[in-house]
């Protein structure tokens, strides 16, 4: 039978499976289903619906159910959950209800936080469900690359109620070596900060107060997440809303909500710092993965990157489910019987870790780019910027857009060589996408990748270009 891989995070629940490939829709159209349940008169909503409706009736919102997994009795009692493990069961069976026919059979990273006693709870909900359970896997373990460069591995991820940072150990296996969170510093508790800070910009510039009603506060969380990849992109985006026969607008910088957000970076950094002291001392440097929920925070990378000789890696979203097809698929194949055990390591790759100085050669050696490829011409990538938009460049050296022109700007990106490294970088409104993931300010090109630019947009792909050596032989 088929395994699905699920990244159990109350921030967005996410499931892979190999039918087809990749992320599945889990909530609507949606891959990410967040952890939130709300009682309406006849029914339980759970997911998306129900955080679109969270500031429209906070008072029968719930959103610890997945963190306070328990059976602790309700503060406000109603007809459909009696506990936290009750509403998870609704969350869990909803999600198993739409991705059940592309797999038939389960394995579930769960964060470094959970106990024992959580992992109970899941069985137990698994089981109800009828759900043929493979087993549990740290997140962490889960969600790590097949190499990396050497030094302290680090993995840090972000829920609605806490981040945690996990420590890997690579001694043989690949495991948990320690996992440490701090509660109460969540996404839920930046999304609140930065949505008073948006509410106090529009007061003290226009009178103008969003909080004022339910629905412009759930409007403003409701297009948060759009502003954070703006801020990700670019140090400021215009913002305008409509409150009764007037619209307003302010302007948000990245600076305002990184200042806002430095108590909750800050704990993360000195936490990472801890670590780094306890165990990496006789490491090259740490190596940091963060997870798509911690890329999408304006300013944190950046701080991060502060931290002297560390390598950071940017993992893909879903990068916990996915790596239990790809690097845990066959441990969990071969547990036998009933029983879900719990697997806190895996084999480390036969060739080793990556070094640092392979990592400097592998761009160059082994993945490098050297053409980009646009309507089956080739353009060489050299050390002067080619020029990728709207825009005819006069001496012709760079890639008119053509066809799909929707969200495509005049200058919309540049691709160079820089050092014995391909580097994209944005200058778009809407935002180029490499490998379908967006790109923030710039990036570093492999051979084989592709860059999206517009909606639904116009595709280039990096190849290479191999020397021609003739042979009188």
């Amino acid at each position: 039978m088929s395994l699905l891989g699920l990244e159990l995070s109350d921030a967005g629940i996410l499931v892979a499976g190999t039918e087809p490939g990749g992320l599945l829709k889990v909530d609507g159209n949606s891959v990410e289903s967040p952890g939130f349940a709300l009682f309406e008169k006849n029914r339980l909503t759970v997911g998306l619906a129900a955080e679109r409706k969270a500031h429209l009736y906070p008072r029968q919102i719930l959103n610890q159910f997945w963190d306070q997994l328990n059976i602790e009795p309700l503060e406000q009692p109603n007809p459909f959950a009696q506990n936290h493990a009750e509403i998870a069961f609704e969350h869990f069976a909803r999600i198993w209800e739409t991705v059940k026919h592309h797999g038939k059979e389960l394995t579930i990273a769960v964060p470094g936080f959970y106990t024992r006693e959580h992992l109970g709870f899941l069985l137990g909900i698994t089981q109800e469900l009828g759900i043929p359970l493979k087993g549990f896997v740290p997140l962490a373990v889960a969600a790590v690359p097949e190499r990396l460069p050497e030094g302290l591995l680090l993995h840090l991820d972000l829920h609605l109620h806490r981040f945690e940072v996990t420590c890997l150990e690579r001694a043989g296996q690949l495991s948990q070596k320690e996992a440490a969170s701090s509660e109460g510093n969540g996404l839920s508790k930046l999304y609140r900060g930065w949505v008073d800070a948006i509410a106090e910009e529009f007061v003290r510039s226009t009178r103008f107060d969003p909080l004022h009603q339910a629905a412009t506060e759930q409007e403003l969380y409701d297009r948060l997440p759009g502003v954070l990849t703006e801020l990700c992109r670019n140090p400021s985006v215009y913002f305008e809303m409509t409150g009764g026969s007037k619209v307003y607008h302010v302007t948000l910088t990245r600076d305002l909500f990184y200042k806002k957000g430095a108590p909750v970076f800050e704990e993360m950094r000195r936490l990472v710092g801890r670590f780094y002291d306890r165990y990496g001392k006789a490491e090259p440097g740490p190596v940091i993965m963060l997870t798509n929920r911690i890329t999408r925070l304006p300013g944190m990378k950046d701080m991060l990157a502060e931290i002297e000789n560390c390598n950071i890696i940017e993992l893909e979203p879903g990068s916990g489910a996915l790596g239990i097809l790809r690097s845990m698929r066959l441990l969990f194949e071969q547990q036998a019987g009933n029983s879900a055990p719990f697997l806190t390591s895996r084999p480390l790759p036969a060739e080793g870790p990556i070094s640092h100085e392979e990592l400097r050669r592998l761009p160059e050696v082994q993945k490098q780019p050297s053409h980009i490829l646009y309507r089956n011409l080739a353009y060489p990538i050299t050390e002067k910027p080619l020029i990728i938009g709207l825009q005819r460049v006069a001496d012709g050296s760079g890639i008119q857009i053509q066809g799909q022109i929707a969200g495509v700007s005049r200058k919309h990106c540049a691709v160079q060589l820089q050092g014995n490294k391909v580097v994209l970088k944005d200058y778009s409104t809407y935002g180029t996408f490499v490998d379908e993931n967006p790109v923030n300010e710039k990036t570093i090109l492999l051979l084989g990748q592709t860059v999206r630019v517009g909606t639904p947009g116009e595709i280039l792909k990096l190849i290479a270009c191999l020397d021609r050596e003739t042979d009188e032989t």
